[in-house]
């Protein structure tokens, strides 16, 4: 039988492991889902760049910078406030936006399905955020130290950003990069214009995974206090 002064040290050592299993299962996880997409985007990219199609060419870009960005964004959520217990409605939308990012990924020769699914696409990572955002919010008293709080509201603006801005305006572009080749076959498709909306694309999702690149380097002593505090808790119980 577990002594009582001793319960506090032992839930904290549990709770402990039980986050190390939960980062183990999710970047497992995103790992097996963005492979699973770098495959499928690597067979739809071999007969544009075999037969040097190369108005299809920042479309292959575009899907390379979309698995590199869910790869990265997750990571960095992951290791900044993913922990027991397991949130199955978060890894539920992983499984649902990676079906939609695979099937994306087949278009590439097709610009009008191209930039519809990517609507979709946006729309469901549009809720990720959001659901995240109320899973960081259910998890602020895990954030005491000063460090750990300048953690938690970096992710909150990170996450407020990307709810109330950048997936939006994702979803604003894509759905009026459809419409226009939708009006404009002539324009988009035979004079293939639609390259200029690929290209455009290109640069917007160059400049979120340098932003990602930043969001990490910025938090990486923000996480490290923070992991270490947890450690240190139970040590300083058991004193």
């Amino acid at each position: 039988m577990v002594e009582p002064d001793n319960t506090s040290e032992l839930t904290r050592e549990v709770k402990s492991q039980l986050d190390g299993m939960i980062v183990g299962i999710e970047l497992t996880l995103i790992s097996i889902v963005q492979g699973l997409a770098l495959s499928v985007l690597a067979g739809s990219a071999v007969d544009p760049l075999i037969k040097l199609q190369v108005e299809y060419w920042p479309a292959i870009i575009v899907g390379a910078l979309a698995i590199l960005i869910f790869w990265s964004r997750s990571l960095i959520h992951t290791l900044s406030f993913i922990g027991w217990p397991l949130e199955f409605g978060h890894n539920f939308i992983y499984f649902i936006s990676t079906l939609i990012e695979v099937t994306f990924l087949t278009q590439i020769g097709n610009p009008l399905t191209w930039f519809a699914l990517q609507s979709v696409y946006f729309v469901i990572a549009w809720f990720l955020y959001l659901y995240d955002l109320r899973v960081v919010y259910k998890h602020h008293y895990d954030f005491e130290t000063v460090s750990e709080r300048k953690l938690y509201d970096d992710i909150v603006a990170d996450q407020l950003l990307n709810v109330r801005f950048l997936m939006p305006a994702g979803v604003v572009y894509n759905l009026a990069a459809w419409w226009l080749v939708h009006q404009w076959p002539d324009l988009f498709l035979e004079q293939q214009w639609h390259v200029a909306l690929s290209l455009l694309s290109v640069v917007v999702g160059l400049i979120y995974l340098w932003d990602g690149m930043i969001i990490l380097k910025r938090r990486q002593n923000w996480i490290v206090a923070r992991y270490v505090q947890e450690r240190r808790e139970p040590l300083e119980d058991g004193e």
